[in-house]
């Protein structure tokens, strides 16, 4: 418990710093342009605790939504930021290019920000999924409503080692982004009715080939995301690794952890998930010892498989894996920015695509970010670095999107104003903020419903499954 309480602040201190920076960005900006800025706030609403410094209210608010840098001059936002309604009528007037210069600055800083993050990884590299040679291709999937369906990649044809080289017409440079490209995927075939659809080449010996695979909606996590059943290479001289606990099963009754690394069953050591699923089916009728490592030790937990009400066999309880074949990559700082703006584009173009199965309840808000952070920490530094660069351009890309309270929209507004030649109503633009921020505000509390949702699911707390497999589905779960 003490150590998941130390990577969750290290998290929050993550996401917390990324913001910081963000918000650096415009003060800088705003104090070489000869800009007023009375408030450097790390959150939103009520001041907790804060100091001044050159006439800046430096301070910790109540809402950790976020932040903001109070540039009078810049975006009225009056009441909104605690200011006075006719604020920045007292002081002088800017000009265009200190308006673009300043709200441009912050995603700027974060930016930098993950270029110093890309090069520590393009020093040290990065484990990760390199390979795109197909390790297993399930003749059957479960969907997401709980019902056994035909694997798609195998329905299509594809079938072990066959090597993924495109999808849609694009590039695939690993497996990563394989993924996010099923996931993000928006094709359909014609008609109201039409099957999801993705077009996969793949490399087969010499030759090429070309499927049209038919995906299906699986849970990952406890999100409905389209998959086609197919997992990468495994690490057969590795343990299988414990990825999701049933709630009420004895598995978790008995202390199963995620994570734990199976080793061996009744002093007899686990070399294939055949083998793990054989022992049980010839053993259920009696306590097992577990050996299992955890945190590099190896501990034995006695286990009593049971049958769930419904069922006809005994089970532990839980969902595993093994673990991929990985090797370490030392991808240049430029290249992780645009793999990074490259998945920001694929999300944002499935979220306002009729096709897409991504929708606003599919993304984080505060609380999956640091969730996101947190198992990320736990696996490794590097691997958080590799997650606070990411933010880092998402939230970059985000802000500068053309919407009122955002950076963009700041943008946005003083360029209507040098388009017309004078500058927009104050009371206009504190109507149209206010209003905006309100929406904002429900969008955050509107995804972080759907985060607690994913937190409690990947905690054991909540169970979204019909029925919970001992053996993970191919290409239904993240491996570590």
């Amino acid at each position: 418990m003490l150590s998941t309480i130390l990577y969750i602040a290290l998290a929050l201190f993550a996401l917390g710093f990324s913001i910081f920076v963000h918000e650096l960005g415009h003060y800088i900006a705003a104090k070489k342009r000869g800009l007023v800025a009375d408030r450097f706030s790390i959150g939103f609403g009520p001041r907790i605790f804060g100091w001044q410094h050159n006439g800046t209210d430096f301070r910790l608010s109540l809402i950790p939504l976020g932040g903001y840098v109070s540039l009078p001059q810049l975006a009225d936002m009056g009441r909104l930021e605690g200011g006075e309604e006719d604020e920045a009528n007292k002081l002088p007037p800017i000009s265009y290019a200190d308006k673009m210069i300043v709200a441009v600055m912050g995603a700027v800083f974060n930016i930098l920000f993950a270029l110093a993050l890309s090069l520590v990884l393009w020093g040290v590299g990065r484990e990760i999924v390199k390979s795109t040679t197909v390790g297993h291709v399930a003749e059957e999937i479960r969907n997401a409503d709980g019902e056994i369906v035909p694997g798609p990649a195998y329905a299509a044809g594809i079938r072990p080692n066959d090597v993924i080289y495109s999808i849609d017409g694009n590039r695939v440079p690993d497996w990563w982004y394989f993924q996010n490209a099923i996931a993000t995927g928006v094709g359909r075939e014609a008609g109201e009715e039409g099957r999801r659809q993705v077009e996969v080449g793949v490399l087969r010996g010499e030759e090429a080939l070309h499927f049209t695979v038919f995906p299906e909606l699986v849970r990952i996590s406890s999100d409905r995301m389209r998959d086609i059943g197919i997992a990468p290479e495994t690490d057969e001289t590795s343990a299988p690794i414990v990825l999701r606990l049933e709630p009420g099963m004895p598995a978790i009754e008995a202390g199963l952890q995620v994570y734990d690394r199976l080793i061996k069953l009744d002093g007899e050591e686990i070399i294939s998930g055949a083998f793990l699923n054989t022992y049980l089916a010839n053993h259920g009728d009696r306590t097992i010892q577990v050996t299992v490592e955890r945190d590099g030790r190896e501990l034995t937990l006695p286990i009593q498989p049971r049958i769930k009400e419904g069922e006809t066999s005994p089970r532990f309880g839980f969902a595993y894996d093994f673990q991929y074949k990985t090797e370490r990559v030392h991808y240049n700082p430029v290249e992780q920015l645009y793999r990074f703006a490259e998945t920001m584009k694929m999300t944002l173009y499935a979220l306002v695509h009729k096709n897409s199965d991504v929708h606003v309840k599919n993304m984080s808000g505060p609380v999956g970010i640091v969730h996101g952070l947190t198992r990320m920490a736990q696996i490794g530094f590097i691997d958080l670095l590799w997650m606070l660069a990411l933010i880092n351009v998402n939230l970059a890309i985000f802000n500068l999107l053309p919407i009122p309270v955002l950076d963009g929209g700041h943008m946005l507004f003083a360029t209507i104003s040098k388009l017309i030649g004078r500058p927009l109503p104050q009371k206009f633009m504190e109507n149209v903020q206010g209003a905006f921020m309100i929406f904002l505000l429900g969008f955050v509390l509107y995804v972080s419903f759907f985060d607690v949702g994913r937190l409690g699911y990947d905690m054991g707390l909540i169970n979204h499954e019909p029925q919970l497999e001992e053996a993970a589905p191919a290409g239904d779960e993240a491996k570590p």
